[in-house]
């Protein structure tokens, strides 16, 4: 890595305000030392095209002022009638998704909207969310192809509850999922609306598609991650960490594996 490298490393990091998260670290590492320590033993092709994902990477780990923009957009919508929000629920998965904590920060930041009348529930198949006459919205941090949230609104419907809602909304959103739920009849908004990360890199640096892929899927083939993640879950080609880094996540970014891949963006291990 030369001069001209770290110097965009740093630049990256400084632009984004990435150095406010070096005091939380247990290591002791800035978030400099960790791109530098993860972007090093690459080769230059490689590590363009690493650097180029990073200027467009989002971070948030911060929702309180994003949590105010969602509710006064849930107001705005719903036009007076009362309100109810749950989580968006995967009722196949053992693990307790973010949508809950989400919900209750919600809960947390409407005392900012006096006259407004709120009920929250952290499932959809809850009776106060079933049987509430009034705006009906489901919420999550981040939606990716979409297709966990349209199988948790079939499970609804075969199992005999209402999966009709007013509103769907989101932290961040991939354009995939985002138009895959319009298509299904969805109203969908979010703060954040994100392309293919891969795609958009070809389409800002105009490089042949089958070039930037090879040298990307090179990189991840270090990994031995799963065939589900590469190019992220679904291959979403996300590139974002909110409080969790999401799977849809290119895995270069996130997945340690048994092979101790330096990532910068860590999921927690299970």
């Amino acid at each position: 890595m030369d001069a001209t490298e770290f110097d965009r490393l740093s630049g990256i990091v400084s632009t984004k305000n990435w150095d406010a998260y070096d005091k939380v670290r247990p290591d002791g590492k800035t978030m400099l030392d960790v791109l530098v320590e993860f972007i090093y033993p690459m080769e230059p092709s490689e590590r363009q095209i690493v650097s180029d994902l990073l200027e467009n990477y989002l971070v948030i780990k911060e929702y309180s002022h994003i949590i105010v923009e969602l509710l006064k957009e849930i107001i705005i919508q719903s036009k007076g009638r009362p309100i109810a929000i749950s989580a968006v629920k995967d009722y196949t998965a053992t693990k307790v998704k973010s949508g809950p904590a989400l919900t209750f920060e919600m809960n947390s930041n409407t005392h900012y909207f006096e006259g407004v009348s709120f009920a929250f529930s952290e499932d959809p198949k809850s009776k106060r969310f079933q049987d509430f006459d009034g705006f009906k919205v489901l919420v999550d941090d981040f939606i990716g192809t979409g297709n966990q949230f349209l199988d948790m609104s079939n499970h609804l419907y075969k199992n005999g509850f209402k999966k009709d809602v007013d509103l769907v909304v989101a932290i961040v959103i991939q354009e995939e999922g985002k138009l895959n739920l319009e298509n299904n009849g969805f109203n969908v908004f979010c703060v954040h609306e994100r392309p293919k990360s891969i795609q958009q890199l070809i389409a800002l640096s105009g490089r042949p598609a089958s070039e930037v892929y090879k040298i990307y899927d090179e990189i991840e083939l270090k990994l031995d991650c799963p065939d589900e993640y590469k190019r992220g879950y679904g291959q979403s080609e996300a590139a974002l960490s909110l409080k969790k880094t999401p799977n849809n996540t290119l895995p270069i970014f996130w997945f340690q594996g048994n092979k101790k891949w330096p990532a910068p963006f860590p999921r927690p291990r299970s």
